[in-house]
């Protein structure tokens, strides 16, 4: 019966050691995630150490209740750490840009626009006429949420400027287009097709200060 009551306090004493575990693994995990995983591997080892220390007798355990123990830690530990790294504990996820698509536009048109989704980095965008614009839309998101999204673009005969996209909200211009079904979260710019070629560059930032970058080729035709 003793030997009963150790071990039921030894797994208690293991669940309660695997959140130490888990917040060693959390801290050291913006370290790099191998660290943070063998540390907390190695914090589960010190459990031979650690239940004497705080009266829990394991002279009699035998094999197989530390393997059970071991197993205990393992698993409590795993769900613990993964509870961390995610909000609102942690964010270790850079945010994402997707479903960047380019059309030509004329200013103050408001219909529907035949966007162009990028193959390989570049498209290839016939104007057409009456249009002396180029549009460009985009989805970015992050599982937390973004600090900034901005767009640099750059001409191919050199220079550069800056502009600051904005939301799009009720009325997607680019019919049929996937981002259409997820308004939240999606922008677009517009810029005067002067040039031959311009690299466009989108830049999501989150809260966490982690960013993610998508740059695209447009040749205007």
């Amino acid at each position: 019966m003793r030997q009963e009551i150790e071990s039921a306090r030894a797994a208690v004493a293991t669940i309660a050691w695997a959140a130490v575990g888990a917040t060693v693994a959390f801290l050291l995990t913006s370290v790099h995630p191998a660290l943070a995983f063998f540390a907390g591997i190695a914090v589960g080892a010190g459990m031979y150490f650690i239940f004497p220390v705080i009266g829990i007798r394991t002279e009699k355990f035998k094999r197989r209740d530390w393997t059970s123990h071991g197993i205990t830690y393992f698993f409590s530990w795993l769900a613990f750490w993964i509870i961390l790294l995610n909000p609102p504990f942690g964010d270790f996820v850079d945010p994402t840009i997707q479903a960047v698509s380019v059309s030509p536009y004329r200013a103050g048109y408001n219909g529907s626009l035949a966007c162009i989704a990028p193959v390989g980095g570049a498209v290839s965008l016939p104007l057409g006429p009456g249009n002396t614009s180029v549009y460009v839309l985009f989805r970015a998101s992050d599982n937390v949420r973004l600090a900034s999204v901005s767009v640099d673009v750059a001409l191919g005969s050199g220079g550069s400027f800056a502009l600051a996209p904005r939301p799009v909200s009720g009325f997607n211009q680019c019919a049929g287009h996937r981002s259409e079904l997820y308004l939240g979260g999606t922008y677009n710019v517009t810029f005067g097709a002067s040039a031959s070629q311009y690299t466009v560059t989108i830049t999501a930032v989150d809260t966490a200060g982690h960013r993610a970058s998508v740059a695209i080729q447009i040749f205007p035709q």
